[in-house]
This record gives structure tokens, sequence and C-alpha cells, in this order.
């Protein structure tokens, strides 16, 4: 007669357990492949730059003339203008950020305050946080 191999029943927590195991695991796999992406995205385009760089080194071309236009630029003028267009930037992104996090969060905060206070009144903002059209100044 051949005996058959019991399996091993599992509990729902058990289950639970070795299903959260794996979805850390394939977290972990997807988290390392962006790594992986960003940075050897950085890696390729600086190698392409030399490589480019190297090919042209000794020769003639428009982009010496390029090159040497970009020379005459003061560094100070160039990095001022980086800092501003980065600073507006991320002023900008930070903002929009914060409004989509407001247009999430605001249907779970009216219920909850009307739970509290069902006589509460509204702001009448919008959905985003914004101040109405009609009573601006």
């Amino acid at each position: 007669m051949s005996q058959r191999r019991s399996r091993k029943v599992q509990t729902p927590l058990e289950a639970q357990t070795n299903a959260l195991v794996k979805l850390r695991l394939v977290e972990g796999a997807v988290s390392l492949a962006l790594t992986l992406a960003r940075y050897g995205s950085v890696v390729a385009v600086a190698y392409l730059g030399y490589r480019t760089i190297d090919v042209l080194a000794g020769k003639t071309t428009l982009a010496d003339i390029g090159i040497g236009f970009l020379a005459n630029v003061q560094i100070s003028t160039a990095l001022a203008w980086g800092v501003g267009v980065g600073g507006a930037w991320y002023g900008k992104r930070q903002n929009r950020l914060r409004k989509d996090t407001i247009e999430r969060l605001q249907g779970r905060i009216q219920h909850l305050e009307r739970q509290h206070d069902p006589q509460r009144s509204s702001s009448n903002l919008t959905r985003r946080g914004d101040t109405r059209q009609e009573d601006r100044l």
C-alpha cells in the first residue's frame, strides 16, 4: 500500500503571513529594479556624454564653437538661473502634491467631521482646498 504524503493545512494566519512575505519579496525586487534603472540611466548618460566628447576631441566643429560661447558665460549667472528655475519647479511640484493629497483625503475628513458634529458648517472650499472664485477679492 502506498502511503499518501500528508500536506500540512495552513491556518489563515499562516497563509496571510506567507502572502505578506511574498509581497515583501516582490516589493524589494521592484524597488531594486527601480533603483538600478534610475542610477543605471545616470551612468549611461554620463558614459555616452564621455564618448561624444572623446570622439570630438581634437576636431573643430560647431560643438567647439558652442563650448566657446558657453565658456564666456559666468558660472555664477548660470548657477543663479539654475537655482531659480529649480526652486520654482520644486515649489510648483510641492503645491500640486499638497493639493492632490487634500483632494484624496477631503472626503474622508468631511465624513469624520460630520460624524463628530452633524451641525458643522462647511468652509465651502473646492475639492482641492482652493478658495472659491466668488469668495476672492
